[in-house]
């Protein structure tokens, strides 16, 4: 089964995919450990609901990545420069969204330059070349004034030690690398997912990482009569590699959540939940 959403393998392949390889050497660190920053002032306002922050989190559980923070911050170039250089410092892996588009409030490229001292920003020539051949699929070969095309083409504009990345070839959007670990992609939520799950093989695993593996239980028990049996699984988790959470669901009793690498151990912490609780595996 493709890993990437049923939308973008309905997409055409348009462009070649850079080549992992290129990205990819036998000195490139392991990824273990990951951050997200979601940038705009149109999520801090309500305006729009952030859901990138989830499917990363979600690509990270799958991965074997611990998701250690997610951010929200506004369009303000001195909070993106420090959030973006101590998530950098204590993370293997950063991934922002927004900021990157055609207009004044769009400035993520710039305050990352500046953060990681790779400015002046310069043109991508193969991403206008990508961007050029799109436009005349999607639109049709036609006349743009002077002042639409330079606001677009500020979306070709990155810095100036970026690696430009091409995962998904129906795209003309890249993932604009800073710092060897800083990926830029865009807000738009299907474009982000596509980006990211198209990212996939560039990310350096650990093979002697086991992937983990979770298991949910439906109790009709409230939290609180929950308390004793869960606080004995979390201290047992500790010793077993297993990790004990709950979730209340409004009027409809808490699921348990237990997390492991060893199945068996797993299967055996989910007995005890269901025996105890007359629960049901979700």
């Amino acid at each position: 089964m493709s890993s990437h959403p049923k939308s973008l393998d309905a997409l055409e392949p348009l462009f070649e995919a850079t080549s992992v390889e290129e990205i990819n050497t036998p000195t490139t660190p392991y990824v273990r450990t990951a951050a997200c920053l979601i940038i705009g002032d149109e999520v801090l306002n309500g305006k729009t609901l952030d859901t990138n922050s989830n499917k990363m989190a979600k690509l990270c559980f799958e991965l074997g990545i611990e998701m250690k923070r997610t951010e929200v911050i506004p369009d303000d170039p001195d909070t993106i420069i420090e959030s973006v250089r101590r998530a950098a410092n204590e993370y293997d892996w950063v991934v922002t969204s927004g900021g990157i588009g055609p207009t004044p409030d769009d400035i993520t490229y710039d305050a990352i330059a500046k953060a990681f001292h790779s400015t002046p920003l310069v043109y991508n020539q193969e991403t206008l070349r990508r961007m050029e051949v799109s436009s005349e699929i999607r639109y049709g070969k036609k006349d743009v004034p002077e002042n639409v095309r330079l606001a677009r083409s500020r979306m070709a504009l990155f810095p100036k030690e970026a690696e430009v990345i091409f995962p998904v070839p129906a795209y003309w959007v890249p993932i604009v690398r800073v710092h060897k670990k800083v990926c830029i992609l865009p807000g738009i939520p299907r474009l982000f997912e596509g980006l990211l799950h198209g990212y996939r093989p560039y990310i350096a695993l650990d093979p002697a990482v086991p992937r983990p593996i979770r298991c949910l239980i439906e109790t009709k028990i409230p939290e609180s009569g929950l308390s004793p049996l869960l606080t004995r699984l979390t201290e047992d988790g500790k010793r077993d590699g297993i990790r004990v959470g709950s979730y209340p669901k409004w009027d409809a009793g808490v699921h348990v959540s237990l997390i492991g690498t060893d199945q068996s151990m797993l299967d055996r912490y989910a007995k005890i939940v269901q025996d105890e609780t007359g629960g049901e595996l979700v």
